[in-house]
């Protein structure tokens, strides 16, 4: 049985960017498609910040 753990919080700001930058991309998309410079650039930001955001969560996991 586990014992009561103290789960991290979690990093609302970056996780506020993350939906943030979803949603801009499915608008572009909508808009211009996917091979617009714009909605390339909005998907390898989104990436690099749900990375980071992965990076995290193995991070407090390996604590």
């Amino acid at each position: 049985m586990i014992g009561n753990e103290v789960q991290p919080a979690e990093n609302m700001e970056l996780l506020s960017e993350i939906i943030q930058l979803k949603t801009e991309k499915n608008k572009l998309y909508r808009q211009s498609g996917p091979n617009s410079s714009g909605y390339l650039d909005l998907t390898l930001r989104l990436n690099l910040l749900m990375t980071k955001y992965i990076d995290e969560k193995i991070e407090n996991l390996a604590k």
